[in-house]
Order: structure tokens, then sequence, then C-alpha cells
């Protein structure tokens, strides 16, 4: 009999990276074996070419992930166009430009709410965050802030059949003339067909968000396939009802996206003035440190230095507010563009960094001995 594998809602975000590369792993850290076609994992599956026409579709799954035809065709053909879901996932305003806020949006998500919950969090799962730190390096409180921000730790359910979501936007997205989206949306959709038929996620039943994210953590399809873990040990992955399987496969996730033991997200350096001109937009780290010192940059007064200082590790990153006119410029190590590749925003990363530390120096105070985001 299969078990739901429930979903949890973004409220306040479309988290679609760890959520869309946003899959998981195994336990310990090994992939989960949802399919077993092998092939690419992560961006790299998402990104595979899939028809838009529904009979192609079909087969092009059922070939990839070694599923029968027959079993795909019926769930599909329960599936519905959600008019609910187009409508939350058409662009808003002129040319579908939102305008950046950058202190509005940290003020939903670093605030008293999610500070008084996330310690609660905390000291119910203390060993099992203390595990995950262990296990993958990723400090607890970066975990405990993921699912506070994607959640507010599991309060925050969806309502949306999850099949029905990923079929409506992976064949009827409101944007057309962006076609690698729906093309994104109908690998997730397989990647659901192929964790239903391996009795991993019941396609039937299973709920989520508008954008079809699942549990706790907010996990797509497809990174349920690669970065889920088991982490209660029942061999069972349950990210909506297993707290530990939900902060295993965070941590797990993070750490194979590149996050670096021990390193800050934002390395105690003083830019220069003109830091705008070093910024770059990018995802990735982009500059050495002796770059940035070439330009002004200097290492703040009582402050080490770290593997960030080695190589190319850090990139200037612009927190731009457009409603105030002002412009943050923090130095983002490694680890900081681990997080955006949960969700793609510096906004969303820089937000999780900061939640992150309001919820270490709650610990701190407490007398635990944690590590601090930066």
């Amino acid at each position: 009999m299969k078990r739901p594998f429930a979903l949890l809602v973004p409220a306040l975000l479309l988290s679609l990276a760890a959520c869309s590369s946003t899959s998981q792993t195994g336990n310990n850290g090994s992939a989960s074996s949802a399919g077993s076609s092998g092939g690419p994992a992560g961006w790299a599956a998402e990104n595979r070419t899939l028809s838009a026409n529904k009979n192609t579709f079909v087969a092009q799954v059922s070939e990839r992930h070694a599923i029968p035809r027959s079993h795909i065709e019926q769930l599909l053909a329960t599936a519905t166009v959600d008019d609910r879901v187009i409508r939350l996932m058409t662009p808003k305003g002129s040319g579908g430009r939102v305008t950046r806020a950058w202190q509005s949006y940290r003020s939903r998500f670093v605030e008293p709410i999610r500070l008084r919950k996330g310690t609660a969090f905390w000291n119910a799962n203390r060993q099992t965050l203390n595990r995950a730190e262990q296990t993958y390096g990723v400090p607890a409180a970066i975990v405990a802030a993921i699912i506070g921000v994607e959640t507010v730790y599991g309060e925050q359910t969806g309502s949306f059949r999850v099949l029905d979501t990923l079929y409506t936007l992976g064949f009827n997205h409101p944007e057309p003339n962006r076609p690698e989206k729906s093309q994104m949306f109908r690998n997730q959709l397989a990647a659901l067909l192929d964790l239903d038929y391996r009795d991993k996620v019941d396609a039937n039943s299973t709920t989520g968000s508008f954008a079809g994210a699942i549990g706790l953590p907010q996990f797509m399809p497809v990174s349920i396939e690669h970065y889920a873990v088991d982490g209660d040990n029942d061999g069972h992955i349950d990210l909506r009802n297993s707290t530990k399987d939900a902060i295993m496969s965070v941590a797990n996730y993070l750490a194979k996206h590149g996050w670096r033991a021990g390193e800050p997200v934002f390395a105690p350096v003083t830019l220069p003035a003109g830091a705008a001109s070093l910024v770059d937009g990018g995802l990735e780290p982009s500059m050495s440190w002796s770059q940035l010192q070439s330009r002004g940059a200097s290492l703040r007064a009582g402050s080490s230095g770290g593997h960030w200082q080695n190589g190319k590790e850090i990139g200037v990153i612009d927190l731009r507010d457009e409603v105030r006119g002002s412009n943050e410029y923090r130095t983002a190590t490694r680890n900081f563009f681990a997080i955006t590749k949960y969700n793609r925003s510096y906004f969303y990363a820089a937000s999780v960094a900061d939640l992150a530390y309001g919820l270490a120096s709650r610990q701190r105070s407490s007398g635990y001995q944690v590590t601090m985001p930066y």
C-alpha cells in the first residue's frame, strides 16, 4: 500500500530550485534511487527535452524511467488543469517585472514568529540537527532557517494536488513565450510519475504548493529522486511527517550543491566605495580575495580569514531596495551560492542566512555552542 508523500506550501515564495534541482538523496547521503534509469541528475534532469504532445510525452517518460505506458496513461487520465495554479503563476505587473524591495522581502521571513517557532523547532530536534551538521557540514542554523522560510516549520501545508499542478504547468503554462518553463514542469511531472510507480510518492493523493513543491523542505519531485534522505532509517522517505527525513534531506541537498563545512555564508569583509561595480549578478562565486583586495576591500578588524581567501571563492552581491532607493552590498562565499541552488534568488539566500543568524544567536544566548552562519 502506498504511503502518502505529503507536501507543504511555500506561502510567500515560489521555491522552485531545491525544489527543482531540489531533489534529494538517500540514507547517509546516498542518492535515493527513485528513478532507476540513471542518466543526468538535478538541473540536468530537469532540462532534458520532453514533448508537449501528450502521446509522445507518455512514450518518452515510459522509456526514460522504465514505466509501463499504461501506468502513465492511467494517472494522466485523472489529471486536470487547475485554474488557480494558472492565476498564481501568471506574472504580475508590467511585463511581469516585480519591484525589488529587499527590506520588505526580508521582513517577511526574519521576524518574531519564525524566530520563536524556529527556536522551538531547534530545541525539539537538536539531536537530528546536530547529526545533520556532523554528517554534511551544514550548520544546524541554516537547515532550521530553510525549513522556517519554506513552511514555518510545517504549519503552511499546501492544498494543491501535485499531479494537477505539474500537469497544468507542464502543458498549460501561463507563459507560452517561455517554453523552458513548461519544459521544466514536464520533467517534474515525469519524476512524479516515476516516484509514484516505485511507491515513493502517491501521485493520486499528494498535495503541495501551487508550484508542485513537497514536504517541510518543499522539494520538487526531481529533487526527491536525487537528494531526499531517509533520516529516521525506517526504509521510507516522508518529507511531511518525518522531521528527521526533512532535516537530513535539506543538509544533504546543500552539501551536494557545494556547501563547504566551516565556511561562513558571508565573508567578514569591508567593501570599498563603489561596490556596485563589483557585482556581477551570477549564481556562482566569481572573484578571488586578492582581486577584491586590489579593488580596495579589507578584512574587518578582529576577523580571521578562511578557505574563501583561496581561489575564486567569493562574489559581491547587491540587495537592492527600489522602494527605499537603497543598496546593501555583501561579500558572499560559496556557501551563499549553495543556498541559491535551493532558490535562485539573492533575497532568498540572504534571508535564510539572516534568519539562521538570529536563530543561532538565540541558541548561544541560552548557553549552547552552535555554529554561527556568518
